[in-house]
């Protein structure tokens, strides 16, 4: 039997926010994801903004809609950033099986201690994060024997709760209790899917065959088998094993909807140049390209608060990292999908990625002109900022800044 922790911060953002500010104290706070007070959504809210019916991944109009009275806080990841290598540090002083799940969750794997060790050791990070982070931030602890229902656990009491589930009874009494989108790895789409089949709960999936469930979603079927039965031998990925990098993207939300061919094409621009530069910098060079667009609300769809995305890949001939080869076909792409209607939001990715090292360099002169000059523009930019030097039918674009995902994806590893 494994000893597994999932430790899941309670209300992240909005917790350190009211940490660092006394007069957001036990007030409705939501946390954007920059320095947009429109067009966007909640990274988080508080315990009290919660209670009130604010979600996170709200549309900010809708939060201010239900609570009027919350606090919106633009994110700021370098506070976060700095907390969460410290509350990274307690938790590495106890174990170096240590997963980083998101930026606000972590497994910790206890090879020597059991249940009850687990307990007070669970206890104890929660003070130590009181103590040496702040009193308004807290924890939600789940105690069991693999990750999948360490996970559930950490779920059923929040805020700042610790739940033991010891064992596979105690596991198929706790699954039979719970809807079947609450344990991970279980989404809308799967949910439906068993839905269809007349499975509504975990009891009833225990009776489904696993031959059964194999012809129906494939390899995905054992999993759902185990999982209803409370058996998981996912691995607890230590922090120091990175993982390969298997896309890179990037994606706008438009400050106004726009049906200008023109302004799309030079926001697309932009976001290639932006990709290519960080495929750059990690040495790569990618092959499918896939762009995606999200179209603005219509009279139709307005109030019911739908959005409607449409996208499609292609690949290139040859990898490249290449802002204007990317975005000659996301442009293409573009024109294929698009329907001449509003876009709120578009985005780029560059997948099937490849080491883009010196020695794949082509000598043809024409693209060693361009990779002098793709070089000579990383070099200034990365000193003076994005876009100090770019492409001359840029000039009268829109800005499109750069910065780190309020979730800190793309800074993972940099608190390790």
């Amino acid at each position: 039997m494994r000893t597994i922790l999932h430790i899941d911060m309670n209300s992240y953002f909005a917790t350190i926010e009211q940490q660092a500010n006394p007069r957001l104290h036990g007030k409705p706070v939501g946390v954007t994801g920059g320095d947009r007070e429109s067009r966007t959504v909640l990274c988080t809210a508080s315990v009290e903004a919660k209670k009130l019916g604010v979600k996170t991944g709200m549309m900010l109009w809708e939060a201010q809609k239900i609570c009027p009275s919350i606090t919106i806080v633009p994110g700021d990841s370098d506070k976060y950033l700095y907390c969460t290598t410290k509350i990274i540090d307690i938790f590495k002083s106890y174990t170096p099986f240590l997963e980083i799940f998101s930026i606000d969750e972590a497994f910790l794997e206890l090879p020597d201690a059991d249940i009850n060790q687990a307990a007070t050791i669970s206890r104890e990070i929660k003070a130590r994060i009181k103590v040496e982070i702040g009193e308004w931030v807290t924890c939600s602890v789940g105690i069991s024997y693999n990750k999948l229902l360490a996970k559930l656990a950490g779920g059923l009491q929040k805020p700042d709760g610790l739940v033991i589930i010891a064992d596979q009874r105690e596991a198929l009494q706790i699954l039979d209790q719970v809807e079947l989108d609450e344990v991970c790895g279980i989404g809308p789409r799967i949910k439906q899917r068993l839905l269809n089949m007349g499975v509504r709960d975990f009891k009833t999936l225990r009776r489904v065959p696993e031959e059964y469930l194999l012809a129906s979603f494939k390899s995905y079927g054992a999993i759902l088998y185990n999982m209803a039965r409370g058996i998981d031998e996912t691995p607890v990925k230590p922090f120091y094993l990175k993982e390969e990098v298997k896309s890179v993207g990037h994606c706008h939300t438009l400050d106004r909807d726009t049906a200008d061919p023109v302004d799309v094409k030079q926001i697309l621009l932009k976001l290639c140049e932006l990709v290519a530069y960080r495929l750059r910098r990690k040495q790569l060079k990618g092959k499918t390209i896939h762009l995606w667009y999200r179209s603005a609300f219509t009279p139709e769809t307005a109030a019911l608060r739908l959005f409607y995305d449409n996208g499609m890949q292609t690949t290139l001939n040859q990898s490249s990292s290449d802002g204007w080869i990317i975005f000659q076909a996301a442009w293409q792409i573009f024109r294929q999908i698009w329907d001449g209607g509003k876009i709120r939001m578009i985005g780029i990715s560059v997948s099937g990625l490849l080491p883009g090292k010196p020695a794949n360099v082509s000598w043809l002169p024409e693209d060693h002109r361009r990779e002098i000059l793709a070089q000579t523009m990383d070099k200034i930019n990365g000193k003076f900022g994005d876009f100090t030097l770019h492409r001359g039918t840029l000039l009268q674009s829109v800005q499109i800044r750069r910065k780190p995902n309020p979730f800190l994806s793309d800074r993972r590893f940099k608190l390790l």
